[in-house]
């Protein structure tokens, strides 16, 4: 699934660290991978939920001795971003593919949480922090403005992975500001399809009214807030697509 295994013992202590996790919270985390991660927050926190995609990894640590000392561990074979049932933790940690590394943002715009710690490429840590009009401002750079501050920790090298990865890799830190439903989630990226076109068309192709303060501008010149704004219109008027 084109994970690259994080296994330098020094970086795994780092991201521990940063998630200041106490003997009290519960950390949710998504890639158990080969379990080094899993095990070292399990000596902190009161319970992790691990949750694994990949059947053959999931079965290789449920049978390690590493994983199996722990109490306060729970497996889960799934696919954490598509289950709908509700999840309380206080702690997200993340070391996934970075091919789902969109995913796991968008999920955490609906979720209550303290803190998160996610393992990202570092180009994507640079769409985060995107700001409207720029070439990286993509819908997930909305998302992420509205939703978190998110503080970029520190820099991982190629060579802290298994396989190594022909990218570079930032360790961020999210804290939540604000939370949306999963229909404005998507109706935030529906209106990033149309980026290039002036707000007022868009409005008029959906049959909402917007404020014509910025009815002038195109979708990717525009502020958070005013994306959000107008994806909940979309929500209350049930626009299923544009």
């Amino acid at each position: 699934r084109g994970q690259h295994m994080l296994v330098d013992r020094k970086i795994l202590a780092k991201i521990v660290s940063a998630a200041c996790i106490g003997q009290d919270q519960i950390v949710l985390e998504a890639g158990t991978g080969q379990g080094i991660l899993t095990a070292e927050l399990c000596k902190y926190a009161k319970q992790v939920i691990s949750y694994e995609i990949d059947i053959k990894l999931y079965r290789k640590v449920q049978e390690q001795q590493l994983l199996r000392q722990f109490k306060n561990l729970q497996l889960v074979n799934a696919d954490l971003f598509k289950t709908k049932d509700p999840h309380f933790f206080d702690v997200f940690v993340s070391n996934l593919p970075y091919s789902r590394s969109r995913d796991a943002v968008e999920w955490l715009c609906t979720q209550e949480f303290d803190r998160a710690i996610l393992m990202v490429q570092e180009e994507f840590a640079d769409k985060l922090a995107a700001r409207p009009g720029s070439k990286n401002y993509r819908a997930i750079s909305a998302l992420a403005a509205h939703c978190f501050a998110i503080e970029k920790l520190f820099k991982v090298g190629r060579r802290s992975f298994e396989p190594q990865p022909n990218v570079e890799s930032s360790i961020i830190k999210v804290i939540p500001i604000n939370t949306m439903t999963r229909g404005v989630v998507r109706n935030i990226n529906l209106l990033f399809s149309r980026r290039n076109k002036k707000v007022s068309s868009v409005a008029a192709e959906i049959g909402i009214i917007i404020d014509a303060s910025y009815g002038s501008k195109k979708i990717d010149e525009l502020e958070p807030r005013h994306l959000v704004q107008i994806a909940e219109l979309i929500s209350l008027s049930n626009v299923r697509s544009i």
